[in-house]
Protein backbone atom coordinates (compact mmCIF):
# COMPACT_ATOMS: atom_id res chain seq x y z
CA UNK A 1 0.00 0.00 0.00
CA UNK A 2 1.41 3.37 -0.90
CA UNK A 3 1.01 6.49 1.15
CA UNK A 4 -1.40 8.78 -0.66
CA UNK A 5 -0.91 11.88 1.41
CA UNK A 6 1.13 13.48 4.16
CA UNK A 7 -0.05 16.22 6.49
CA UNK A 8 2.28 18.09 8.78
CA UNK A 9 1.09 20.65 11.30
CA UNK A 10 2.94 23.01 13.51
CA UNK A 11 1.50 26.08 15.25
CA UNK A 12 -1.44 28.55 15.07
CA UNK A 13 -1.30 32.29 15.51
CA UNK A 14 -3.33 34.00 18.19
CA UNK A 15 -5.88 35.32 15.71
CA UNK A 16 -7.18 34.55 12.25
CA UNK A 17 -5.65 37.81 11.04
CA UNK A 18 -2.25 36.11 11.44
CA UNK A 19 -3.19 33.25 9.13
CA UNK A 20 -2.04 33.40 5.49
CA UNK A 21 -4.61 35.21 3.40
CA UNK A 22 -3.92 32.81 0.51
CA UNK A 23 -2.65 29.22 0.43
CA UNK A 24 -2.37 26.67 -2.37
CA UNK A 25 -3.81 23.26 -1.57
CA UNK A 26 -2.09 20.84 -1.75
CA UNK A 27 1.07 22.82 -1.11
CA UNK A 28 3.40 20.13 -2.39
CA UNK A 29 2.99 17.32 -4.91
CA UNK A 30 5.21 14.58 -6.26
CA UNK A 31 4.11 13.65 -9.77
CA UNK A 32 5.24 11.19 -12.43
CA UNK A 33 5.73 12.35 -16.01
CA UNK A 34 2.32 12.18 -17.68
CA UNK A 35 0.32 12.53 -14.46
CA UNK A 36 -2.12 15.37 -13.76
CA UNK A 37 -3.06 16.95 -10.43
CA UNK A 38 -5.56 19.67 -9.56
CA UNK A 39 -4.78 22.48 -7.09
CA UNK A 40 -6.90 25.19 -5.51
CA UNK A 41 -6.23 28.46 -3.70
CA UNK A 42 -7.91 28.90 -0.31
CA UNK A 43 -8.29 31.77 2.12
CA UNK A 44 -7.92 31.99 5.90
CA UNK A 45 -11.10 29.96 6.39
CA UNK A 46 -9.92 27.17 4.09
CA UNK A 47 -12.57 27.99 1.50
CA UNK A 48 -11.75 28.34 -2.16
CA UNK A 49 -10.76 31.83 -3.31
CA UNK A 50 -12.18 33.21 -6.53
CA UNK A 51 -10.82 35.38 -9.33
CA UNK A 52 -7.55 33.46 -9.11
CA UNK A 53 -4.80 33.62 -11.74
CA UNK A 54 -2.22 30.85 -12.02
CA UNK A 55 1.33 30.63 -13.36
CA UNK A 56 3.82 27.77 -13.48
CA UNK A 57 7.61 27.79 -13.80
CA UNK A 58 9.49 26.41 -15.62
CA UNK A 59 6.84 26.27 -18.32
CA UNK A 60 8.49 23.43 -20.21
CA UNK A 61 8.24 21.07 -17.23
CA UNK A 62 4.43 20.99 -17.05
CA UNK A 63 1.32 22.29 -18.75
CA UNK A 64 -1.15 24.41 -16.81
CA UNK A 65 -4.89 24.40 -17.43
CA UNK A 66 -7.19 26.69 -15.45
CA UNK A 67 -10.60 25.17 -14.64
CA UNK A 68 -12.70 27.94 -13.17
CA UNK A 69 -10.64 29.05 -10.18
CA UNK A 70 -8.68 25.80 -9.87
CA UNK A 71 -5.54 24.79 -11.75
CA UNK A 72 -4.74 21.39 -13.26
CA UNK A 73 -1.06 20.65 -13.81
CA UNK A 74 0.10 17.91 -16.19
CA UNK A 75 3.70 16.80 -15.74
CA UNK A 76 5.77 16.84 -18.95
CA UNK A 77 9.45 16.66 -17.99
CA UNK A 78 11.46 15.50 -15.00
CA UNK A 79 12.14 18.44 -12.69
CA UNK A 80 12.73 18.88 -8.97
CA UNK A 81 11.86 22.57 -8.80
CA UNK A 82 8.50 23.36 -10.42
CA UNK A 83 6.65 26.24 -8.78
CA UNK A 84 2.90 26.77 -9.18
CA UNK A 85 1.86 30.29 -8.17
CA UNK A 86 -1.64 31.59 -7.42
CA UNK A 87 -2.57 35.28 -7.52
CA UNK A 88 -5.84 36.55 -6.03
CA UNK A 89 -6.65 40.21 -5.38
CA UNK A 90 -3.13 41.19 -4.37
CA UNK A 91 -2.36 37.94 -2.48
CA UNK A 92 0.20 35.39 -3.66
CA UNK A 93 0.86 31.78 -2.67
CA UNK A 94 2.90 28.91 -4.09
CA UNK A 95 2.95 25.13 -4.31
CA UNK A 96 6.08 23.08 -4.91
CA UNK A 97 5.98 20.25 -7.46
CA UNK A 98 8.58 17.58 -8.09
CA UNK A 99 8.23 15.64 -11.34
CA UNK A 100 9.69 12.15 -11.37
CA UNK A 101 10.35 9.73 -14.25
CA UNK A 102 7.56 7.38 -15.26
CA UNK A 103 7.54 4.06 -13.48
CA UNK A 104 6.17 2.39 -10.34
CA UNK A 105 6.26 4.43 -7.17
CA UNK A 106 8.13 3.13 -4.17
CA UNK A 107 6.02 1.85 -1.30
CA UNK A 108 5.39 4.70 1.13
CA UNK A 109 5.94 7.43 -1.45
CA UNK A 110 4.30 10.72 -0.58
CA UNK A 111 2.05 11.90 -3.41
CA UNK A 112 0.93 15.20 -1.88
CA UNK A 113 1.21 17.17 1.31
CA UNK A 114 -0.33 20.28 2.83
CA UNK A 115 1.35 23.06 4.75
CA UNK A 116 0.99 23.15 8.47
CA UNK A 117 -1.14 25.76 10.19
CA UNK A 118 1.30 27.49 12.55
CA UNK A 119 0.78 26.71 16.23
CA UNK A 120 -1.49 23.65 15.97
CA UNK A 121 -0.57 20.07 16.69
CA UNK A 122 -1.81 17.16 14.62
CA UNK A 123 -4.31 15.25 16.73
CA UNK A 124 -6.06 12.76 14.50
CA UNK A 125 -7.08 12.11 10.91
CA UNK A 126 -10.68 10.96 10.53
CA UNK A 127 -11.97 9.32 7.32
CA UNK A 128 -15.18 10.88 6.07
CA UNK A 129 -18.25 8.96 4.96
CA UNK A 130 -17.82 8.59 1.16
CA UNK A 131 -20.09 10.97 -0.71
CA UNK A 132 -19.67 12.80 -4.02
CA UNK A 133 -18.58 16.39 -3.58
CA UNK A 134 -17.88 15.96 0.15
CA UNK A 135 -14.58 15.82 2.07
CA UNK A 136 -12.65 12.55 2.13
CA UNK A 137 -10.55 13.37 5.18
CA UNK A 138 -11.11 15.45 8.31
CA UNK A 139 -8.06 16.55 10.26
CA UNK A 140 -8.67 17.49 13.89
CA UNK A 141 -5.93 19.56 15.53
CA UNK A 142 -5.28 21.02 18.96
CA UNK A 143 -4.76 24.79 18.75
CA UNK A 144 -4.45 27.53 21.38
CA UNK A 145 -8.00 28.74 20.61
CA UNK A 146 -9.55 25.26 20.68
CA UNK A 147 -9.98 22.36 18.28
CA UNK A 148 -9.58 23.08 14.59
CA UNK A 149 -11.11 20.79 11.97
CA UNK A 150 -9.96 20.90 8.36
CA UNK A 151 -11.89 19.20 5.55
CA UNK A 152 -9.74 17.90 2.70
CA UNK A 153 -10.32 15.87 -0.46
CA UNK A 154 -8.35 12.71 -1.20
CA UNK A 155 -6.16 14.63 -3.65
CA UNK A 156 -5.19 17.30 -1.11
CA UNK A 157 -7.58 20.16 -1.84
CA UNK A 158 -8.83 21.90 1.29
CA UNK A 159 -12.56 22.62 1.42
CA UNK A 160 -13.01 24.49 4.71
CA UNK A 161 -11.81 24.94 8.31
CA UNK A 162 -13.84 25.23 11.47
CA UNK A 163 -12.69 26.16 14.96
CA UNK A 164 -14.62 24.39 17.72
CA UNK A 165 -14.60 25.35 21.38
CA UNK A 166 -11.67 24.66 23.64
CA UNK A 167 -11.46 20.98 24.51
CA UNK A 168 -14.05 20.01 21.89
CA UNK A 169 -13.53 16.72 20.11
CA UNK A 170 -15.28 14.54 17.59
CA UNK A 171 -16.57 11.35 19.21
CA UNK A 172 -14.39 8.30 18.69
CA UNK A 173 -15.72 5.92 16.07
CA UNK A 174 -18.02 8.48 14.45
CA UNK A 175 -17.70 10.14 11.09
CA UNK A 176 -16.95 13.82 11.03
CA UNK A 177 -19.63 14.23 8.42
CA UNK A 178 -22.33 13.72 11.03
CA UNK A 179 -20.68 16.26 13.33
CA UNK A 180 -19.93 18.98 10.79
CA UNK A 181 -22.16 19.69 7.84
CA UNK A 182 -20.46 22.04 5.35
CA UNK A 183 -23.67 24.04 5.00
CA UNK A 184 -23.27 25.18 8.61
CA UNK A 185 -20.21 27.25 7.93
CA UNK A 186 -19.71 27.73 4.21
CA UNK A 187 -20.47 31.09 2.69
CA UNK A 188 -23.27 30.60 0.12
CA UNK A 189 -21.11 32.33 -2.49
CA UNK A 190 -18.54 29.53 -2.10
CA UNK A 191 -20.92 26.60 -2.32
CA UNK A 192 -22.03 26.48 -5.94
CA UNK A 193 -22.19 23.12 -7.67
CA UNK A 194 -19.07 24.10 -9.67
CA UNK A 195 -17.06 24.09 -6.44
CA UNK A 196 -18.09 20.49 -5.81
CA UNK A 197 -17.30 19.24 -9.33
CA UNK A 198 -13.76 18.54 -10.50
CA UNK A 199 -12.18 17.27 -13.75
CA UNK A 200 -12.29 13.49 -14.00
CA UNK A 201 -15.58 13.05 -12.14
CA UNK A 202 -18.07 10.73 -13.83
CA UNK A 203 -21.57 11.74 -14.89
CA UNK A 204 -22.91 9.50 -12.12
CA UNK A 205 -20.92 11.30 -9.44
CA UNK A 206 -21.89 14.70 -10.80
CA UNK A 207 -25.48 13.49 -10.74
CA UNK A 208 -25.08 12.64 -7.04
CA UNK A 209 -23.78 16.15 -6.36
CA UNK A 210 -26.85 17.61 -8.07
CA UNK A 211 -29.18 15.28 -6.16
CA UNK A 212 -27.62 16.38 -2.86
CA UNK A 213 -28.40 19.99 -3.81
CA UNK A 214 -31.87 19.23 -5.25
CA UNK A 215 -30.84 20.56 -8.65
CA UNK A 216 -32.85 18.99 -11.49
CA UNK A 217 -31.35 18.09 -14.89
CA UNK A 218 -33.81 17.34 -17.67
CA UNK A 219 -33.37 14.12 -19.65
CA UNK A 220 -32.38 15.92 -22.86
CA UNK A 221 -29.54 17.71 -21.14
CA UNK A 222 -28.54 14.64 -19.10
CA UNK A 223 -27.55 12.71 -22.24
CA UNK A 224 -25.69 15.68 -23.74
CA UNK A 225 -21.99 16.46 -23.29
CA UNK A 226 -22.65 19.81 -21.62
CA UNK A 227 -24.78 20.55 -18.59
CA UNK A 228 -25.84 24.11 -17.80
CA UNK A 229 -26.95 24.50 -14.20
CA UNK A 230 -28.54 27.47 -12.49
CA UNK A 231 -28.25 28.18 -8.77
CA UNK A 232 -29.05 31.29 -6.80
CA UNK A 233 -26.33 33.73 -7.82
CA UNK A 234 -24.40 31.29 -10.03
CA UNK A 235 -24.41 29.56 -13.41
CA UNK A 236 -22.25 26.47 -13.90
CA UNK A 237 -21.40 24.94 -17.28
CA UNK A 238 -19.99 21.39 -17.02
CA UNK A 239 -18.47 19.77 -20.11
CA UNK A 240 -18.04 15.99 -20.40
CA UNK A 241 -15.77 13.92 -22.62
CA UNK A 242 -17.99 12.30 -25.25
CA UNK A 243 -16.11 8.99 -25.03
CA UNK A 244 -15.36 8.55 -21.33
CA UNK A 245 -18.27 10.52 -19.87
CA UNK A 246 -15.99 12.26 -17.39
CA UNK A 247 -15.73 15.98 -16.65
CA UNK A 248 -13.13 17.74 -18.78
CA UNK A 249 -14.04 21.35 -18.05
CA UNK A 250 -16.24 23.48 -15.85
CA UNK A 251 -17.02 27.17 -15.92
CA UNK A 252 -18.61 29.13 -13.10
CA UNK A 253 -20.04 32.60 -13.58
CA UNK A 254 -21.76 34.92 -11.16
CA UNK A 255 -25.28 35.89 -12.21
CA UNK A 256 -26.52 39.29 -11.10
CA UNK A 257 -29.96 40.79 -11.63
Amino acid sequence: MRLRFAMTFASIPTSSQDLPTLSVSPSKANMLVGEAHTFRAVGQDGRMRHNVRWMISPENAATLTQNGDEATVQAQEVSSSVILTAYAEGDTAEAEIEILPQGPRQIGSVIWSVKEIPGCKDRKIIPAVPSAGRPDIYVQEDCPQGTLVRAITDDGRELWRRLLGSGAALPMGTSAKTELQPSEHLNPHNTSVCDAVSPGMTRQNVGKVLADRNLPVDEKQRVSDQWVLEEEGFRCVISFDANTGTVVKKKKTVVTD
